[in-house]
């Protein structure tokens, strides 16, 4: 089987993780592939042939086309995102990982934006043979949208990268309890402004890291909420820097109102930092049977609540998130269902 794979998404934040995932875990005997994006990136991994597209899927540009050679060479087209490219003639797998461009309003760009999603969300489940949901939350919300067209949806969740799973903590720190770390980004649906509100009604001895640049993080917010000493901005870090970041602090807080499957807690469990996460029903099935804290959903004292009462001490359970969340059986699914 001859399989093109768009890893235009390759080295970006959310779906590039999932590439990444994906491709250090696909057989490369049993099957010939063809990765399309940046050939200095994907130059480690033994493809049949990389096929240069330097292209953002995300553009005008990239959704209209993308390199047209693959429809000679390949028998299918694995699209990591519900983005497919106009040009595609070949049969299409696909991975769905929410809907909330049709959910919530507020996350489009205006009228238009959200039009253009809806017209290609639809057009991924009309075309794709088969589309991988990263939740069971996901495939329902495919099936309240879609109805019959969601009987090409199956559950395949996200799981951990080869560089969380090998992470060794530089130094071992003690947890006092009072080191809470936020990783995310400026997205409504993130819960932002409820996670700030807690925080500012904790007391003093209280720190909150913030992953990012500060300038990136004040959209939507008073600049009077985040002048403070007790607020640390990392700036700019790599996935290593994240990884010992996250693995230092007491909490890892996730006030989301909105996901489709949810990584930052998983990895944060992992790497033993207790998550405190909101109650939302795609964290209820992700994180069913681990070691998290819930908290009400768009609540602050809720949420001041849970970390006031939160015990830093973590039964990670390490061999069970990797056993039920890993990119080995989320390659394996795919091609099974490709094959």
């Amino acid at each position: 089987m001859k399989i093109a794979v768009d890893c235009r998404y390759y080295g970006k934040s959310g779906i590039g993780r999932v590439c990444q995932g994906l491709l250090e875990n696909l057989d490369y005997f049993k099957n010939e592939y063809y990765l399309i994006g940046n050939e200095k990136l994907l130059s480690k991994y033994p493809a049949k042939e990389i096929i240069s597209d330097y292209n953002s899927p995300f553009s005008f540009k990239g959704i209209l086309k993308i390199n047209p050679k693959i429809n000679k060479l390949c028998d299918v087209f694995l699209a990591p995102n519900y983005l497919i490219p106009l040009n595609v003639k070949i049969p299409v797998y696909s991975v769905m990982h929410d809907l909330i461009f049709l959910d919530r309003k507020d996350t489009c760009k205006g009228t238009l934006d959200r039009l253009i999603k809806k017209i290609m969300l639809k057009r991924c489940m009309k075309k794709s043979v088969k589309v991988a949901c990263v939740s069971g939350f996901t495939l329902n919300r495919c099936v309240h949208y879609y109805g019959k067209l969601a009987d090409k949806c199956f559950v395949n969740y996200n799981g951990l990268s080869e560089n969380v799973i090998n992470f060794k903590e530089e130094v071992k720190t003690e947890k006092n309890g009072k080191e809470l770390i936020f990783v995310g980004n400026v997205k409504p649906h993130k819960g932002i402004k409820t996670l700030i509100a807690a925080f500012k009604a904790l007391p003093e001895e209280y720190v909150l890291k913030i992953i990012g640049e500060k300038d990136n993080f004040n959209v939507g917010l008073s600049i009077n909420d985040l002048e403070t000493d007790r607020v640390i901005f990392t700036g700019r870090i790599n996935d290593e820097e994240l990884l010992n970041e996250i693995s230092k602090a007491s909490f890892l807080i996730q006030p989301s109102e909105y996901e489709g499957f949810g990584l930052p807690p998983l990895e944060s469990l992992y790497l033993g930092t207790k998550p405190i996460i909101s109650d939302i029903e795609v964290f209820k099935e992700i994180y069913d049977g681990f070691d998290v804290c819930y908290f009400k959903v768009g609540d602050p004292e809720s949420l001041k609540n849970a970390i006031l009462s939160a015990n830093p001490k973590i039964d990670t359970k390490k061999e069970e998130i990797i056993e039920k969340y890993n990119y080995k059986k989320f390659a394996d699914n795919i091609v099974k269902n490709i094959n």
